[in-house]
């Protein structure tokens, strides 16, 4: 008898704890969708009354892709929490990704109302349960749809010149303030580079000299993240370098590839490091922005030997595209394909040496021509100075009074013939005609 009275008991038991765990998954689904309305509230169970104990609720935050939410509370009013946290009723807040990542952003209980949330990603999650022992008010609460590109980067270091900010384009260069002169201390820089959607942001660091080594990453360090993540609540951090570039060898550990079109860049200082010498301090890094594709399809520059691995399984790529960044980038002086890639660059030179070619062909040529113009133009001059000295000298002749007494075919003339005929051309020589007038005058009479 007592052991039949047992199992019943036991099969109570149970079924009640079914019932009870039916009626908490079943209790509430609340769904917000971006496409029926950008802002709107919600709330716990019966509010403004309190809540009802045995519940879970499930409150679903849908946008686009390129959407992000906001999450306020004016209104949060819960069981107290224990010792060891919240373990009765409790609001969890968690993140959807792109990608169906699930990640919980934060556990809330008490009276304390939470900080506003930003979430970078497109979905939101809230999962609200309540126990048997006490209810309460409950909470009330705001959200906001906001497209991605307005959303700014985390605050930087006021007051402190280049020192964080938003940076968009399809490239460009990121230093840290001071550079390439000392750096300040008690400083925290966030760079936002955002591109298109569709695309990724590639990142090479070309100097870096902070802080002692790497083991002096309390004092200076210089960080990579996704610029859909949050710094407080699960970042995803990409890249930390901290040191001198020497201690990072390997090309791969000096550049990084943003998973999305947002990338956050974070330099943090708790000292200040002077100069050296003519060494350059801080940091200069050159980033892109990339799309991969196939060669055919690639309506800008595409990298001759930069590919990007897709659906790899294994360690074996099964399928790879190239690199593609804007036209403008090429010969621009930086390094904007992959890393051992100087495709954009290595031909630059080509198009400078053709026209230094061409000009001093050009140069050359009009040299020559100008050699043989001036050679043929003394041959002419001198030439020319021939002829007048030949000319001259024949008009010489002609008028001297020698040839004046000469005529075709009679070599002895009489004495009257002596004297030209006034025909003859000699205004040239004027002082021959003088001579030959007075020899006629002064010469005695023959008898």
């Amino acid at each position: 008898m007592f052991t039949m009275l047992l199992t019943i008991m036991t099969w109570l038991y149970w079924l009640s704890f079914l019932l009870l765990h039916c009626k908490l998954i079943a209790s509430c689904v609340y769904q917000f969708n971006s496409s029926q309305g950008k802002v709107g509230n919600f709330s716990s169970p019966d509010f403004p009354g309190k809540y009802p104990d045995g519940v879970e609720c499930t409150y679903r935050f849908i946008g686009t892709q390129s959407e992000t939410l906001r999450i306020s509370f004016s209104i949060f009013e819960l069981e107290p929490p224990f010792n060891d946290g919240c373990l009765t009723d409790y609001v969890d807040i968690s993140t959807i990704t792109v990608f169906n990542v699930k990640q919980l952003m934060g556990r809330y209980c008490g009276s304390d109302i939470p900080s506003p949330l930003v979430s970078m990603h497109p979905q939101v999650e809230i999962i609200f349960r309540s126990n048997h022992a006490a209810q309460f008010r409950g909470f009330h609460g705001e959200y906001e749809f906001k497209n991605e590109k307005e959303v700014p980067p985390p605050t930087s270091t006021p007051m402190v010149q280049g020192c964080g900010g938003t940076v968009s384009g399809v490239g460009g260069v990121i230093t840290s303030p001071g550079y390439p002169g000392s750096f300040p201390k008690d400083v925290e820089c966030v760079w936002l580079i955002r591109v298109e959607q569709n695309m990724h942001i590639y990142v090479r660091i070309l100097e870096l000299q902070l802080y002692g080594s790497i083991a002096n990453c309390g004092d200076a360090e210089l960080g990579l993240y996704n610029g859909y993540s949050n710094f407080e609540f699960n970042p995803e951090q990409l890249k930390r370098y901290c040191g001198d570039l020497k201690y990072y060898k390997n090309m791969q550990e000096r550049t990084a590839l943003s998973p999305q079109n947002r990338l956050l860049i974070r330099f943090l200082t708790s000292r200040k490091q002077d100069r050296i010498g003519e060494e350059s301090m801080g940091f200069k890094l050159v980033w892109t922005a990339v799309s991969f594709k196939d060669a055919g399809r690639c309506n800008g520059f595409v990298c001759k030997y930069s590919q990007f691995c897709f659906n790899s399984v294994s360690r074996s790529c099964t399928q790879t595209y190239h690199y593609c960044i804007d036209q403008s980038l090429v010969c621009d002086g930086l390094p904007n394909c992959s890393e051992q890639d100087f495709s954009d660059e290595d031909k630059c030179n080509i198009p400078l040496v053709a026209g230094c070619g061409a000009a001093a062909a050009v140069l050359l040529l009009c040299g020559v021509i100008g050699t043989v113009l001036y050679r043929r133009h003394r041959r002419i001059r001198k030439s020319v100075s021939q002829t007048q000295n030949l000319t001259m000298q024949l008009r010489q002749l002609e008028c001297s009074p020698s040839f004046s007494t000469r005529n075709s075919g009679n070599y002895y003339s009489s004495p009257g013939d002596i004297r030209p005929s006034t025909d003859s051309n000699c205004g040239v020589h004027p002082h021959y005609d003088v001579i030959v007038n007075n020899r006629g005058r002064n010469d005695p009479t023959e008898v």
